[in-house]
């Protein structure tokens, strides 16, 4: 049985709780008491970090998605089964530096509205595993209490794609330049796809919103945040090769328009009355910002199918045809393009031209 001190059973804590395996409520308290840095963290201690690391990662992507059977892209094959089951166990493999370590010393030892936070490390020096880490840390805090969600503040979340992918509304002023690129290939693609029922469950939530704004000027913000981040990731994930990554924005959709095919529901609380003509445009688009990815994913799938059996890229090109037939494409596309032309009838009506803008 390893001995640990008091500061270290502080940020065993707050590390379990921030992978699943404790009540959050538990990790917030210790995370608003401020204390003395340890000069350094014993062995034992360290050991139970990468014991919880190991274990609590692959307990948390499996429970979010990682289970399901699916079929997803490698290299230039369709591979199925579960994420370990299409993948081999060698390449699953997460690796986490000092800046892990740090940081679960830093949110033990400080506060998170502390300014200078005394965390900030270079974007290239973090692993995939330390991008995970904080991601489920900006997870687990964002919404505790007002201090402590001033980590939206901190540039280390601000810089993080996947943070940000997950939560545009909590970036509205927008931020640093968006890089998905260790999201698209290796562990972190892998991650992505065990993530697909989360994101999907977080943009759904995050289009609910819309559904009581009243403030226009809320309303443009929120749909310019969305717009921008599935551009960016779209962007990174058509340049990988990875469309199958954007499965997500195909489940938040059909989720979406089976609960509100009335276009009323996308604007109806909206206070438009005084408004210019160009910014109640403006302010009805933006509620179906989500729904103009649409767009560009149908034009991946026109152009699938051009792709022959011996042209580069027929895997790909061959499961996203499938992945849009299984949820329906079309038929989703032509709902948000009813409502689409009920809310906004003086712009064209037709959200596929948002995938000739992009």
């Amino acid at each position: 049985m390893r001995s640990v001190s008091r500061f270290e059973a502080d940020l065993l804590r707050i590390l379990h709780a921030l992978l699943g395996r404790a009540p959050i409520e538990g990790a917030r308290a210790l995370i608003a008491v401020r204390r003395e840095r340890p000069k350094c963290l014993s062995r034992g201690a360290v050991e139970l970090v990468q014991e919880a690391l190991a274990k609590g990662c692959v307990w948390r992507l499996a429970r979010d998605g990682g289970w399901l059977a699916d079929r997803y892209l490698r290299d230039d094959r369709i591979a199925s089964g579960r994420l370990w089951e299409r993948t081999p166990p060698e390449e699953l493999g997460l690796h986490f530096s000092r800046y892990t370590l740090s940081f679960l010393i830093w949110l033990t030892a400080d506060h998170p509205s502390d300014r200078p936070a005394r965390w900030n490390p270079g974007e290239r020096d973090l692993t995939v595993g330390d991008r995970l880490v904080l991601f489920y840390a900006y997870e687990a805090i964002r919404n505790g209490p007002a201090d402590q969600a001033r980590v939206r503040e901190l540039p280390p979340f601000a810089r993080q794609a996947l943070v940000r992918l997950a939560f545009p509304d909590d970036f509205l002023d927008g931020g640093p330049e968006l890089d998905f690129s260790p999201w698209t290939t290796g562990p972190g693609a892998c991650i992505l796809e065990a993530l697909q029922p989360y994101l999907a469950a977080r943009w759904v939530a995050l289009d609910r919103q819309k559904f009581a704004i009243l403030e226009p000027s809320r309303m443009i913000v929120l749909g310019r945040a969305q717009e921008a981040t599935w551009r960016a990731f779209l962007d990174a994930i058509d340049q990988a090769g990875r469309p199958d990554l954007a499965r997500f924005l195909l489940v938040a959709a059909a989720s979406l328009l089976r609960e509100a095919r009335d276009p009323r529901a996308w604007i109806g609380a909206l206070e438009l009355d005084g408004l210019r003509l160009a910014d109640r445009a403006e302010s009805n688009r933006a509620a179906l910002a989500l729904f103009r990815a649409l767009g560009r994913l149908r034009e991946w799938e026109r152009r699938a199918r051009g792709v022959g059996y011996f042209d580069e890229g027929y895997a790909a090109a061959r499961l996203w045809k499938a992945i849009w037939e299984e949820h329906n494409g079309d038929q989703l596309l032509g709902q948000s393009d009813e409502i689409a032309r009920a809310v906004d009838p003086l712009g064209g009506g037709s959200l596929s031209g948002a995938a000739r803008e992009a």
